[in-house]
């Protein structure tokens, strides 16, 4: 048989443009590299200079899905630089606005993956948006995460309580309609990969630690072996002790034989984060501590954040409160080195479902 290479663009229905760059044989893909053409917006290089406070905005647009999650990191990274804690009620605030993260970018995936459950996840969207608000000062990129907490003067707890609990309903119909589309979807496509690599995920709701120095970051032309890949590729790769790894709801679950499955993980971890949610806001004081005055200072320091889809990394160095360094590394970064072993001996519409279902944005992986 004849060996072609093909280019396939992933319409993920998440920003930014997402390529397959695969050696076919007959109908089944041999050989797969998965990279992205998106136009960088270059946060590394934007925010140099820039107070911290700047550097926490610019996150946030990056990325619609995990805009409160980049926030979150850059401020940990911040604080960490400058040894600044932050008071227990402002901890746990910026644990339900992570929550709610998780909520609105799973639910809008669900929405949008053609699984007709788009009434019901549209609807938690709205939710989540709302608890998003209440914590974080508005419904998308959240102005009151800063350096040293949240800018928030009073918390609506008795709100964000009713309305994570009025949503449990949705959120359980939800997960049964999600789980009996997937079924269907399985009997109408066979995508299991014959292997599926390790997860990594660093806590269940929002922060935590990782191995700094098993964090290896490879340019293009490290990590591709194809020219044609090489020619189209804007993005780095991360690699965990050497190892490709899944991060996100494949983490977080343990493990799944079958990538479609991970629909119905999202749809489980909403339920979980709406119950997490209205357990935390009764233990808050809704005037309560939500910051510590931050002077500008020097330092390095670094935050690992778990957002929607997965392990998320921010590394800072400050100098007199501005930013003298600057990394990322965002889950699509850790995700893209796996993916392509996953679609091997698939067929072109197989592999797409998969990387549709793992979750990969191109706008995520250049950011």
């Amino acid at each position: 048989m004849t060996m072609e290479i093909e280019v396939i663009h992933v319409g993920t229905g998440a920003p930014g443009e997402l390529y397959v760059v695969a050696e076919i044989t007959g109908d089944k893909i041999v050989n797969a590299e998965v990279c992205s053409g998106t136009t960088p917006l270059s946060w590394e290089t934007l925010v140099l200079e820039k107070p911290a406070e700047f550097a926490i905005v610019a996150a946030e647009r990056v990325c619609a899905s995990c805009d409160a999650s980049l926030g979150l990191a850059v401020a940990e990274a911040a604080e960490a630089a400058l040894d600044v804690g932050i008071p227990d009620d402002a901890e746990r605030a910026r644990e339900i606005l992570n929550m709610a993260n998780v909520i609105r970018a799973h639910a809008t995936t669900l929405a949008r993956a053609g699984l007709g459950v788009e009434e019901p996840a549209y609807e938690l969207v709205e939710t989540a948006k709302e608890i998003i608000h209440a914590v974080g000062g508005k419904p998308d990129h959240p102005p009151a995460v800063t350096v040293g907490g949240l800018s928030i003067e009073r918390l609506p707890v008795d709100k964000v309580e009713s309305t994570a609990k009025d949503a449990a309903e949705v959120a359980e119909g939800l997960g049964d309609e999600v789980e009996s589309a997937v079924d269907r979807m399985k009997e109408d496509i066979d995508v299991v990969p014959e292997e599926m690599p390790a997860g990594l995920k660093v806590s269940d709701t929002y922060k935590g630690d990782v191995g700094l120095d098993k964090v290896e970051v490879l340019m293009p032309d490290e990590f591709y072996r194809m020219k044609t890949t090489l020619e189209i590729a804007n993005n780095v790769v991360a690699r965990y002790d050497g190892e490709p790894v899944l991060v996100g709801p494949y983490a977080r679950v343990g493990s799944v034989e079958n990538p479609l499955d991970l629909y119905t993980a999202r749809a489980e971890e909403i339920v979980k984060m709406l119950d997490g949610i209205a357990n935390s806001a009764p233990e808050l004081d809704p005037t309560g501590d939500f910051r510590t005055n931050v002077e500008p200072g020097s330092g390095e320091g670094v935050a690992v954040v778990e957002a929607p889809e997965g392990t998320l990394i921010v590394s800072l160095k400050l100098r007199a409160g501005r930013v003298d360094e600057a990394v990322m590394l965002t889950p699509c970064n850790f995700k893209v080195a796996a993916v392509g072993e996953m679609v091997r001996d698939l067929t072109v519409n197989e592999a797409e479902t998969v990387l549709r279902a793992i979750g990969l944005s191109g706008r995520c992986l250049t950011h």
